[in-house]
């Protein structure tokens, strides 16, 4: 029976929680209220989105073993996953408290006040036990970095982050969280920030091809940037359009600036990019809706070229064209919702 065990234990640590239940469901039809089985068996079905069945087997377990740090654990995670938080941290509390010389149960701890939600404090203290405990474990730098971004301290969360990942290169995690505070709530000039969450996702995914949040903030990422140069694009086309009845000169710079701003945000954005990241990018811009957002930007563009030269009686219908054009870019390229 340890021997089954531990190859379930190795299974769940690969990621592969059915294999994992089907070696432990012998093991629990012989001998029910085998607590480490029954724990194993609740992050097994935990893993499988079955959070009904994980409920009824951590119960059995803390049943079996009311001061089992492990049952008690276990228990946490559920009641946090069924969104039960107040009993998640009284769960986390009792684990912590029966065996506080273990990380891993400040660990759990912290989390279980992170998605409550209202005790940031708390939780902070809890991760950096669970720190103080293991400072080599790269997950409690993480979720200490969660904690951080939950107090808004951004720049402690990004120096979280970035110790996780000097303890674990590789970390999927890491990079993804990391980026995506590139990525997010940052201004629209903020390029070479946005550029490098972008690039920064790209390693997420090299690290886990499995990171699905990964590959949506990098959609996310590089169609904000689309969606701030089509903004520019139309705001400068506009100001050419209502100031060609009065000043033809003022109405050529601006269709001068519409071309050249654009283009050189954009040029700015794509030379800071992970070179494997400009194919994605030309690739996005290919299919479906983006198709026709490239075919609007040219024939923005043609119209804003011609504006420069032709007669000051066209000026009008070319930029207002032109603004139009834009326009349907600004829509064509937003973020699609999830």
């Amino acid at each position: 029976m340890t021997r089954e065990l531990e190859l379930a234990r190795i299974r769940l640590g690969r990621g592969e929680p059915a294999a994992a239940a089907e070696l432990l469901g012998p093991l629990l039809a012989a001998e029910p209220d085998h607590v480490a089985a029954l724990v194993l068996m609740t992050h097994a079905q935990l893993a499988l989105k079955r959070p009904d069945l994980a409920d009824e087997l951590a119960r059995r377990a803390v049943d079996h073993a009311p001061e089992s740090p492990d049952a008690l654990a276990v228990l946490s995670r559920v009641h946090t996953e069924l969104g039960r938080h107040d009993e998640a941290i009284a769960a986390a509390r009792a684990a912590a408290d029966r065996q506080p010389e273990n990380p891993y149960r400040f660990h759990r701890l912290a989390w279980a006040l992170i998605e409550e939600g209202r005790h940031p404090v708390e939780a902070e203290h809890a991760a950096r036990e669970a720190i103080r405990l293991d400072p080599e474990e790269a997950d409690f730098r993480i979720t200490y970095a969660m904690v951080m971004k939950q107090l808004n301290l951004i720049e402690r969360a990004r120096q979280a982050l970035r110790d996780a990942l000097g303890l674990a290169p590789d970390n999927a995690v890491a990079r993804h969280e990391l980026a995506a505070l590139d990525v997010a709530g940052h201004h629209p000039f903020a390029l070479t920030r946005l550029a490098r969450g972008a690039s920064g996702l790209v390693g997420a995914l090299r690290a886990d091809p499995r990171q699905d949040a990964s590959r949506f903030l990098l959609d996310v990422a590089l169609r904000q940037f689309l969606v701030y140069t089509a903004i520019i694009l139309v705001l400068l086309s506009f100001v050419g359009w209502r100031t060609a009845g009065a000043s033809v000169l003022g109405a050529r710079l601006a269709a001068a600036a519409a071309v050249l701003i654009p283009v050189a945000y954009a040029g700015y954005f794509v030379n800071r990019l992970d070179p494997s990241l400009r194919g994605y990018l030309r690739g996005l811009l290919a299919h479906g809706r983006q198709r026709i957002a490239v075919a609007a930007a040219g024939l923005a563009f043609v119209l804003l070229l011609a504006a420069l030269v032709a007669p000051a009686a066209w000026l009008g219908g070319l930029l207002g064209a032109a603004t139009a054009a834009g326009f349907a870019v600004r829509l064509l390229t937003a973020p699609a919702a999830r």
